[in-house]
């Protein structure tokens, strides 16, 4: 993590490979890193510079929507096995059908909603939402991944008002 960490700020005075690693850093989170990808913002952020925080931004945008149609295409063949298996156990079967209900329910907003906030790990509610949508009934491919972009730019937004609000209580 700290070496990932250090190759990305090492690339910030070369803004299109800096934005090729949030790309692809991004993707990562999507799938397999259960960690913020704000990560990638925060020198954009002190430096106060507001095209390169865009420009991340829409690369941060892009890599999770990339990653989030991968996880949508993996739920949409492994759903039927979750089901078989959860069969089997009472507890399992409980989960698997609120887990079902939250998404039926909740739908784009809620996918949207989650994944605006700033901090939360984006994998978990990508896999809730790609893995339990009723064999992809309750959430149209297309429509997932347009929340799945708005809300990696809202998520931008929201930390860049944030941060300006922030320093105006606490100046550096």
């Amino acid at each position: 993590m700290v070496d990932l960490l250090q190759i990305l700020l090492d690339s910030y005075n070369t803004p299109w490979i800096y934005m090729l690693l949030a790309f692809g850093y991004a993707i990562l989170v999507a799938i397999i890193l259960p960690i913020p990808i704000e990560i990638a913002l925060v020198k954009p952020l002190v430096d106060q510079n507001f095209g390169f925080l865009l420009g991340t931004g829409l690369a941060i945008a892009a890599g999770k929507t990339l990653g989030a149609w991968l996880i949508f295409i993996f739920g949409l063949n492994i759903e039927g096995s979750i089901r078989k298996w959860s069969a089997r156990w009472r507890v399992a079967a409980w989960i698997v059908r609120k887990a079902e209900t939250l998404v039926q329910k909740t739908g784009y907003a809620g996918l949207y909603l989650l994944l605006s906030i700033p901090l939360m790990s984006d994998t978990i509610p990508i896999y809730v939402y790609s893995l339990f949508n009723q064999e992809g009934k309750a959430l149209e491919r297309n429509m997932f991944l347009i929340a799945n972009f708005l809300a990696a730019l809202n998520r931008v937004a929201i930390l860049g008002a944030i941060w300006f609000v922030a320093r105006e209580f606490f100046p550096i």
